[in-house]
């Protein structure tokens, strides 16, 4: 590694704004109002969950929470999961990481509390974080007409209109905030989900998303079989496998007709398998197939080519087949590295992998995938470090391998690229203009 070009370029992306193009902020409380809410993130309950050697249910209770990860935060260290809270504590309470292990748990809970509690320190956050725009994730039935922040967009989570339709109350919940009966046809669903998405349209929406299991396939559904599902759905019954998958087949088909009426991309986040361990704390349940494949989208994807198709994968296997999906077809778009191939050693593979095959417009560098503000800064620190490294590494090679083997690559050139893939590219693949 050329430690002072990587420090360079460090340098120099840090003093880019932030564009966080997927997150789970909640429009109406965008920073954490207890130390808790943010050690009681998911990162730190599973893997305090898993160093603890037996599983113990999680409190709801913030300060409870600080009582659940507290004696585990020693095992975490190294981890970048707790370089992300050590990040937090340096920037925005000013509290030195050594002090998280010399000085009492009841004073660093105190001084936290202080700081988040000052009246400035929401804007404090997004001002040394320099972030100018956020993008939410939002249920359909949610009002965000009292949203007025520019800087966070509205995204419309489609789950519960899909593979959640039978446990979430679809139907009653569409038919309370449409005030259309969308169990009676498959005309006045379709009715229900154009007004979901004029009004989220009508709240400059980045992106419509739906979360998707391993190896899912979007086979075509006939309309008289949806209606019986449908039915089912509004007599509030549940569904087998197979009907939940013909339904969610069924839902995605509608849902990229929307998006492509409204012009916002549908974004797939791929291979969760959701559920698969029973004795895990909330969102640390999750796993992924590393068998997973992308090859059940090829009828979505060729069926709707007017519509933009931001991907996100968690496998490394997924990593390489989306890479060629982005490669060859023109409305995929490689999204960012998510959940659990946001690690600084995945970040590098995947995103060296990006860099070197596919047009610069192709792909969006990064999100953070944060709860609250906070997490935005520290998470891409990470990636920038990861993009220094990579940068600064291509940048060695054009000089080695000259002209006629690359083209050559500046410190300059390097910057302008990390702008495209971090502000210009989510600018133009996304909407929430």
């Amino acid at each position: 590694m050329n430690h002072d070009l990587v420090s360079t370029l460090f340098r120099e992306l840090r003093k880019m704004p932030i564009c966080d193009p997927h997150t789970h902020v909640p429009w109406d409380k965008p920073c954490a109002i207890h130390l808790g809410e943010l050690l009681g993130y998911h990162y730190y309950t599973e893997l305090a969950n898993s160093s603890r050697g037996a599983p113990v249910p999680l409190p709801d209770d913030p300060g409870e929470r600080i009582e659940y990860v507290w004696p585990h935060l020693p095992k975490l260290r190294g981890t970048v999961q707790f370089d992300w809270m050590m990040g937090i504590s340096e920037v925005f309470f000013e509290i030195p990481r050594g002090d998280w292990w010399s000085k009492p748990k009841s004073e660093i809970v105190a001084r936290a509390q202080k700081a988040i509690q000052d009246g400035s320190y929401i804007q404090r956050v997004f001002e040394r974080s320099q972030v100018t725009k956020v993008y939410l994730t939002n249920q359909f039935d949610e009002d965000l007409s009292r949203l007025k922040d520019g800087r966070l967009v509205p995204c419309l989570r489609t789950d519960d209109l899909v593979f959640n339709a039978s446990t979430a109350k679809m139907v009653e919940r569409l038919d309370k905030c449409t005030k259309l009966k969308a169990g009676k046809s498959i005309k006045n669903f379709d009715l229900a989900l154009s007004k979901v998405f004029d009004r989220f349209a009508s709240w400059k929406m980045g992106y419509a998303a739906v979360g998707a299991p391993p190896s899912f396939a979007v086979e075509d559904v006939k309309d008289k079989t949806a209606a019986k599902l449908l039915a089912r759905l509004a007599e509030g019954k549940k569904f087998d496998q197979e009907q939940k998958f013909a339904w969610a087949s069924f839902a995605i088909g509608r849902i990229a007709k929307q998006c492509a009426r409204v012009n916002v991309p549908f974004c797939l986040m791929v291979g969760a398998d959701r559920g698969a361990y029973a004795q895990g704390v909330p969102a640390g349940q999750d796993l992924f197939s590393c068998d997973g494949n992308l090859r059940g989208y090829d009828n979505l994807l060729n069926t709707h080519p007017d519509v933009r198709f931001p991907m996100m994968v968690v496998s490394d296997t997924a990593g390489l087949e989306l890479v060629t999906e982005g490669w060859i077809r023109h409305n995929v778009y490689p999204f960012s590295h998510w959940w659990y191939a946001n690690n600084p050693e995945d970040i590098r593979r995947e995103l060296r992998r990006r860099l070197d095959v596919l047009p610069r417009n192709k792909f969006i560098g990064f999100h953070s995938d944060g709860y609250s503000l906070e997490f935005v800064l520290p998470k891409f620190n990470t990636f920038r470090l990861q993009l220094a490294i990579v940068l600064a590494e291509k940048i060695e090679e054009s000089r080695i391998g000259g002209v006629e083997t690359l083209e050559p690559l500046r410190v300059e050139d390097a910057l302008a690229l990390a702008e495209r893939i971090l502000l210009k590219n989510p600018e133009e693949i996304l909407g929430g203009k």
